[in-house]
Parts: C-alpha cells; sequence; structure tokens
C-alpha cells in the first residue's frame, strides 16, 4: 500500500480529523475536540500498520480503546465512509493489486467500527446497571422513610389525663413494628412522666404468637420503667392466644375495653369518674339575640 498511498498520508490524516470534528457532536465527553486530529492521526498509523503486518489484534485494542475514550459510533461511521472514499478515489487504476488493497482499508474500518461498537454496549450496559443499582436503592431509602411515616402515623400515644398515656393499636402487630412501638411509647412514659400505660388492642385483627410475645415484651418494658401497663380490647380469639402462649400476665392488668382501662387508670390517680345531671331544656343561656 505504502506504494502508492504513502505519500498521500498526512493529506488523509488531515482529511479524517476535519471529518472526525464535525462530527464531534456524536462524541461522548470524555473525548475533548483538540484530542482530535491525534485520534485521526492514530487511526491513520493503525491503518498503515494493518496493511503492512495484517495484525488484527491492534486495531481491536484501538478501537475499544478510542471507544472507551468516547469516540461516538456515529463519528466513526462518517469518518470510515470519507476514508474509504478518498482511498477509492486515490486508486492507480483498477489493478488487482490496488483492489485487493482497497479491500484490506475496507477490512480495518470493519473491525475497527466491530469493536468500537461492542465498546459501547459494554459501556452502555455498565451504566444501565448502574441507573438500575441507583434506582433501586433510592426505590429502597424511599419505602424506608414511608414505612417509618407509616409506623409514626400507626403508633399515636395520647395523653388522656396527668400521668395516663393511651397507646392504641390497629393493624397487623409484626416484630419490627412492636419493636418501634416499644420504642415510641418507653419514650413517651418517660418523657410525660407516666404512671399508667393502657395498650388498646382493639384494632389487632389477628394474635398470633407474634404479635402475642411482642404484646406482652412491651408491657413489661413499661413496668421495668415504673409505669402501670394496662392491656384492653382484648378479643376472645386474642384471650385465647394469650392463653394457648402461656404468656406471662402476672402485674399486667388485662381488661374488656378502652373505657374500663381508663375509669382503672383514674381510680389509681384518686379519682373517681361520676355522671353529671344533663342540663334541662329551657335553662338559662349565655348569649341571648337582639
Amino acid at each position: 500500500m505504502q506504494s502508492w498511498i504513502d505519500p498521500e498520508r498526512q493529506a488523509l490524516a488531515k482529511s479524517a480529523a476535519k471529518v472526525l470534528k464535525d462530527n464531534v457532536v456524536h462524541n461522548r465527553s470524555g473525548l475533548p475536540p483538540f484530542r482530535l486530529p491525534q485520534v485521526a492521526q492514530q487511526l491513520l498509523d493503525e491503518l498503515f500498520h494493518f496493511m503492512s503486518a495484517g495484525d488484527t489484534a491492534p486495531v481491536l485494542s484501538l478501537g475499544h480503546k478510542l471507544g472507551h475514550q468516547g469516540l461516538g459510533l456515529r463519528a466513526l461511521l462518517g469518518l470510515s465512509r470519507a476514508l474509504l472514499r478518498q482511498v477509492l478515489a486515490r486508486l492507480p487504476g483498477n489493478a488487482p493489486e490496488a483492489l485487493e488493497e482497497a479491500a484490506r482499508v475496507n477490512d480495518y474500518l470493519t473491525l475497527l467500527v466491530d469493536a468500537l461498537a461492542e465498546q459501547e454496549r459494554r459501556e452502555i450496559g455498565v451504566q444501565r446497571d448502574e441507573m438500575q443499582l441507583a434506582l433501586a436503592r433510592a426505590v429502597q431509602n424511599r419505602e424506608r422513610e414511608l414505612r417509618g411515616v407509616i409506623l409514626e402515623l400507626s403508633t399515636p400515644i395520647m395523653p388522656v389525663y396527668d400521668h395516663i398515656l393511651v397507646l392504641p393499636l390497629i393493624g397487623k402487630l409484626d416484630r419490627e413494628r412492636a419493636s418501634r412501638i416499644t420504642e415510641c411509647l418507653l419514650r413517651d412514659v418517660v418523657d410525660r412522666q407516666a404512671r399508667t400505660a393502657i395498650i388498646d388492642v382493639t384494632g389487632v385483627p389477628v394474635m398470633d404468637a407474634e404479635a402475642v410475645d411482642a404484646l406482652v415484651r412491651t408491657a413489661r418494658a413499661v413496668d421495668l420503667l415504673g409505669a402501670h401497663p394496662v392491656l384492653v380490647g382484648i378479643r376472645p380469639e386474642a384471650a385465647r392466644a394469650l392463653s394457648d402462649q402461656g404468656a406471662h400476665l402476672a402485674g399486667i392488668v388485662v381488661l374488656a375495653n378502652l373505657q374500663s382501662g381508663i375509669v382503672h387508670a383514674l381510680r389509681r390517680e384518686g379519682l373517681e369518674v361520676c355522671a353529671s345531671p344533663l342540663p334541662q331544656r329551657g335553662a338559662a343561656r349565655l348569649y341571648r339575640g337582639r
């Protein structure tokens, strides 16, 4: 090849650099425009080496390298078409040797394009995996945050009187939620200096072994802080589960409903709940219209 195209080597390199600059928008940011003349020279040097040695490994290596650096596939395809047209235009006639060498130029460009396309597929695959991993992490973090909000909203602790707290439970009681409930309840018992903590399980639909164990451990933790635990709203099936599990309820008051639990707590504070007479109809009003 050098015998008829070597004098055109610099002209081809200059033309290749111009084509790459014209297609700069197809490259990635990792390949700055000022490096394009150097890339064009590398492509031409490797072309002449391939024509003389016929070694495909350096061509594939160069394609992977340029793809990793950011050379776009469309930019390389544009260069390949332009370079092949110029080589064909410079052929010294239709001699079989010249046509064979032109075919080898095409082989070189095909190997180069295939290698760069393979590298782009790899990079796209890595980017896709990274994006999927980042998305999965974002979804997990969001789910964790939402779960925390739901747990906060599903465990409202209400002070109904001085030193008396009520914790109404609604929904399934599992180990994770029970741990969160215990943490919140113990914190409020300490902060509010509660002497009685009423745990209302009326809204818990199923009391399996895990729920029973969590409930008893929560009540025990309250008792260890010096507060008086009271369980209310125990359904027949829940009572059966407590009995079947042999739950140790010594020191824990169990009452039928929230009303009886509040009355019990008030009596422990030295208070009594008494019915007051209803105001008679037609009694004096605080406001009279004109």
